[in-house]
């Protein structure tokens, strides 16, 4: 294994993510950002439900749900009377929780406190984001990429010259990664829409998001920033808007705001940033050149329109994260981070898609868009990816789109792995705390999950298999039914011939992993994906020939 650390440039959700998953995994990292303070203004606010149960494995979710919010209420203003509401609907539709889906809804949560979160998580294993370092050129060189980076000291510039094992470009939409790989951006800049944006702040505490205006002319939109309770989002935008004329100035900005509203009671304090939107929807066609990747916004980009662009971030990160940090180890082979393109860019596609086709809603209706419930990407999924497997169906499961409701909670092969509550987590004494299966995932191995009965053999045909691979890269959990009696279930975990045994008291994790036989063997993969369902060692042996160097 290198001793020398992965760069990572780049510090959005997307680069401390991915920095954070190496980290967990026990990989030498460093993090590097251009810019020495984070951006002012606000930006992708919205988490979705995916991606909290992702942060449950990585170990952020606390914090997040101790600061995140529901999103806002919309009032939508009445065009012939600014101070009538109109309508007041939700700006997401709610969900109920059930065992499967434990995290069902959308929080906000402003990009700065966020980062924070992420930071604060990141420099509890001993990383720290560098700001103000500059990756300026990098070339791969053999087995090493050779990088220089730039750092402003004193007025003055200091070169660092490194050689790193793989080098990932998380640094945004004018990536200095991308460029420098020559990675084609396809897609198109949407010149003629005329959008005025940016955050203010208003002298009064204003909760919900408040549009007013036609959107055959011109419409304001104010909205909670998630920066703190009085800095509002604001959007000037229509065909009779002059974009560069409004953003000029405060004044400007307060001006054309009170033209189009007439709602002179609301006051504006401190402009914290403007700039002209133009929708950017593009993405590369690869994400991997030799020892170089990109991710997050630096491989594709496009509308705000239903809040993915940051969770998908997210997910680009992790599915790379444990990929590279079992190649790194040399526990993998270097195809294996083949599998980050294959498996990310048909999402990545129907994505932008699915947020152009949001974006277009917002010209006619704003505040009106239709947001399904595939948008919180618990049904995205790698069906049909070339290191699942399954051999417990007679047919096999069909690859089909990456948004896919069926995914939700299907567990097939490239789906999530659902949530079951109530489960017993059983030492050789007694009974332990009750856990969510959340909680017997990790970030850093396989987790395979044993669903047999307390007088079954099955510890003798599974231990064969799981001895061959990697030390520390896999863990065994044994997964009772409900009927087992306490006493046979601390028996079996005092024979230590697995490394988890656990009851499961309510039955939903043998329901909701639809378990009809026992033994039934599901293994999921460090990103929270199930990556096979198999009957038994000949199936268990097959899927991990895929990730391991066997």
């Amino acid at each position: 294994m290198s001793a020398s650390p992965i760069l990572v440039v780049g510090s959005g959700p997307s680069g401390l993510v991915l920095a954070l998953t190496l980290a967990k995994n026990g990989v030498p990292v460093r993090i590097i950002e251009k810019e020495p303070a984070r951006f002012p203004g606000e930006r992708g606010a919205g988490i979705m439900p995916r991606t909290l149960e992702l942060y449950k494995l990585l170990g952020p979710l606390p914090d997040i749900l101790k600061l995140a919010t529901r999103p806002p209420l919309i009032w939508k203003y009445d065009p012939s009377d600014a101070n009538t509401v109109a309508k007041k609907m939700p700006l997401v539709p709610s969900f109920e929780d059930t065992p499967q889906i434990p995290y069902s809804n959308t929080l906000a949560l402003g990009q700065h406190l966020h980062e924070a979160v992420l930071k604060a998580h990141l420099e509890a294993v001993g990383v720290t984001v560098e700001g103000g370092s500059e990756l300026r050129s990098f070339k791969e060189v053999g087995d090493h990429v050779e990088a220089e980076i730039v750092r402003h000291v004193d007025g003055k510039e200091v070169i660092e010259h490194i050689e790193t094992p793989y080098l990932v470009g998380m640094d945004g939409a004018h990536s200095v990664v991308r460029k420098t790989l020559g990675l084609e951006f396809l897609g198109e800049t949407i010149e003629e829409d005329n959008v005025a944006v940016g955050d203010i702040r208003v002298k009064d505490l204003m909760e919900a998001m408040h549009m007013w205006g036609n959107p055959t002319k011109a419409v304001a939109v104010l909205r909670p920033s998630g920066q703190d309770d009085r800095i509002m989002q604001f959007l000037i935008a229509g065909p009779e808007i002059d974009v560069p004329k409004v953003i000029a100035s405060r004044e400007s900005i307060i001006d054309k705001f009170y033209e189009i509203t007439g709602r002179r009671d609301i006051v504006f304090e401190d402009l914290v940033t403007a700039f002209r939107y133009k929708p950017n929807i593009r993405m590369v066609k690869q994400l991997r050149v030799g020892r170089v990747f990109v991710g997050g916004d630096a491989a594709h980009c496009h509308s705000p329109a239903g809040g993915q662009g940051m969770n998908s971030c997210v997910q680009d990160a992790i599915n790379l994260g444990w990929k590279l940090a079992l190649v790194y180890k040399g526990h993998s082979p270097s195809s294996l981070l083949d599998t980050y393109g294959e498996e990310r860019l048909p999402v990545i596609a129907e994505m932008l898609g699915k947020t152009t086709e949001l974006f277009n809603q917002t010209k006619t209706a704003p505040g009106e868009m239709k947001r399904g419930s595939e948008l919180r990407q618990l049904g995205v999924n790698y069906r049909g990816s070339s290191i699942v497997y399954e051999d417990d169906v007679e047919t096999a499961t069909e690859k089909g789109p990456g948004y896919n409701a069926g995914s939700e909670i299907a567990a097939r092969p490239g789906d999530r792995a659902p949530g079951a509550p109530g489960l017993k987590v059983v030492s050789d004494k007694e009974t332990a705390a009750t856990a969510i299966m959340h909680d017997i995932l990790t970030p850093s191995q396989h987790t395979v999950l044993i669903f047999a009965s307390a007088s079954g053999n099955v510890a003798s045909e599974m231990r064969d298999v799981l001895q061959q691979l990697p030390a520390g890269t896999v863990r065994s959990v044994l997964v009772l039914p409900k009927d087992t009696e306490g006493s046979s279930a601390s028996d079996l975990a005092a024979k230590g011939l697995f490394d988890q045994v656990i009851i499961d008291t309510e039955g939903y994790a043998y329901s909701g992993y639809h378990v009809k036989e026992e033994p039934s063997v599901i293994v999921v993969r460090p990103d929270g994906i199930v990556g096979a369902r198999v009957r038994g060692e000949a199936g268990l042996k097959k899927y991990f020939q895929n990730i391991f160097n066997l």
